[in-house]
């Protein structure tokens, strides 16, 4: 077994939350919030549960120091799981993505905490986010979050019939 495998054994996973926040603008289209860091790509905000947080304390905490915006937590949309790709010993960390949805005048300004390297944030149609997002794993995100908003609000639109 090599020194990185048995990194991954003895030392207990990263657990993190992140957030597909999405609002409707004035002409009531989807938006979906991106976050790119300094030297980063563009992606959706998350960050680490701290011991004593549960998941939607800590995605609010995060929401806010990453974009100075607050919302609503929604369902669980995704969970991942991959290795950690730092220089250090590797270890796994586990992701639970939710919806989380804003008022639709939120103004998201980068950076909202001492400390973030949240470089620019950007609202975009769900297409543009898929476009302007170049990992997979958060493509499928963004792609199984509108998946389920479209289906909402379809299931809306037949009950107001």
């Amino acid at each position: 077994m090599t020194r990185n495998a048995e990194s991954l054994i003895h030392h207990k996973p990263i657990h993190a939350v992140g957030a597909v926040v999405y609002r409707h603008n004035a002409q009531g289209r989807l938006q979906i919030l991106l976050i790119k860091k300094r030297k980063g790509y563009w992606t959706l905000p998350k960050g680490k549960v701290s011991p004593t947080e549960d998941d939607t304390s800590a995605l609010l905490r995060e929401l806010r120091e990453e974009t100075n915006l607050t919302g609503i937590v929604e369902e669980r949309i995704a969970q991942v799981m991959y290795i950690t790709p730092r220089r250090r010993l590797p270890r796994l960390k586990i992701v639970t993505y939710y919806l989380v949805q804003v008022a639709p005048e939120a103004i998201a300004t980068p950076g909202g905490h001492p400390g973030e390297i949240i470089e620019r944030v950007r609202w975009t149609s769900p297409a543009a986010a898929l476009h302007r997002v170049k990992r997979k794993r958060i493509r499928e995100i963004i792609a199984c979050a509108q998946n389920v908003l479209v289906k909402r609000q379809q299931g809306r639109g037949a009950a107001d019939r």
